[in-house]
């Protein structure tokens, strides 16, 4: 063999070979996985362009057009009210105050203007209105609670009773039981000012409900002989003074002591003035000087024909009692021999 075909030989790559194999198609399923993953993408892509599309609609018709979204709803009108309150009003009365037109539908309707109509009655503190649709109107109530009565009288109309909260609101009250509101005491001392539909609040019912709540809770016997709370002088010296059918004045202070400890020692007051049989009625006790002396005064028995005469001021000691006093309920973590007056 000559050197030059040798050479030839040598250089020759695979690719000098004859190929005799042909190349290999795509198989139908191949095909097939082909056209449905390019569908797929198109479909995402038009399924993307279509939301696009709705909320830049929706967005410019609520900007242009917002009664085009009511639409369908416009036409049902409220079939009926859930009321959840924490005090006494009932779904009777929501549905008279709010004095909705018979074919009012909930997207018609004014939220924040009947929430001020259940809020303006006084007795309503809270009032939150929802839509549930396509035909409920839910209604929740925060109640205020009353702690005192008052008499006034609208124009040329006669007096009115009405009842006072302890943040000072004056409503007419609805619903509460008659012999609780019959058992409230009422506010002296206060002018009544108009103020829209209603009356301005009055200064200082907190504190009267701390006195009030205190002697209903740890004595009740005397909180029932209370019946009328002043607060004259409550401007000036922050005392309360209390006319009850045991006393003529009690005067509290409410810079002082607590009203527990005020009511302790008034308790023991008239316990042992009846001990005693004392002549006459008591007339006054300032309990708001403080602890070691009372001031009080009698009234004494008045004979036929002659005007009635204070006695001159006693100054009455206190000490703990002996024993539980008669209109007083002591703590049930509180003996009656340890209680501080």
């Amino acid at each position: 063999m000559s050197e030059s075909n040798s050479t030839n030989v040598s250089t020759r790559s695979w690719r000098d070979i004859p190929q005799q194999v042909k190349p290999r198609t795509m198989g139908r399923e191949g095909k097939k996985r082909l056209v449905l993953g390019f569908g797929n993408i198109v479909g995402v892509l038009l399924l993307v362009a279509a939301s696009a599309w709705g909320v830049y609609e929706l967005v410019h018709l609520w900007d242009t057009n917002p009664t085009r979204i009511t639409s369908p709803t416009k036409g049902v009108p409220v079939r009926d009210f859930t009321v959840r309150t924490d005090g006494v009003l009932d779904k009777a009365w929501v549905q008279r105050t709010l004095d909705l037109a018979k074919s009012a539908s909930l997207m018609e309707l004014d939220l924040i203007k009947l929430k001020g109509r259940l809020e303006e009655s006084g007795q309503v503190s809270k009032a939150v209105i929802e839509r549930r649709f396509p035909d409920i109107l839910v209604v929740t109530l925060q109640e205020r609670t009353p702690v005192a009565r008052i008499m006034a009288r609208i124009g040329d109309a006669s007096p009115v009773v009405f009842v006072i909260s302890r943040d000072g609101m004056v409503y007419s009250g609805f619903g509460y039981n008659v012999e609780m509101t019959e058992a409230l005491p009422f506010i002296d001392g206060v002018k009544l000012v108009r103020e829209g539909a209603g009356f301005s609040r009055i200064d200082g019912m907190d504190v009267v409900a701390d006195l009030l709540g205190t002697a209903q809770v740890d004595a009740p016997l005397l909180y029932r002989s209370f019946k009328v709370v002043s607060l004259a002088r409550f401007g000036l010296d922050r005392t309360l003074i209390v006319k009850s059918s045991e006393v003529e004045v009690i005067t509290f202070g409410s810079s002082q002591d607590s009203f527990y400890k005020q009511l302790a020692r008034l308790d023991y007051i008239i316990a042992e003035t009846r001990r005693q049989n004392a002549p006459g009625q008591l007339k006054s006790v300032n309990l708001s000087l403080g602890v070691k002396q009372v001031p009080i005064s009698f009234e004494p028995p008045t004979p036929v024909n002659e005007p009635k005469r204070g006695s001159g001021l006693n100054f009455f000691r206190t000490a703990a009692p002996t024993s539980t006093p008669s209109f007083f309920a002591p703590s049930r973590n509180t003996s009656p021999s340890k209680r501080e007056f």
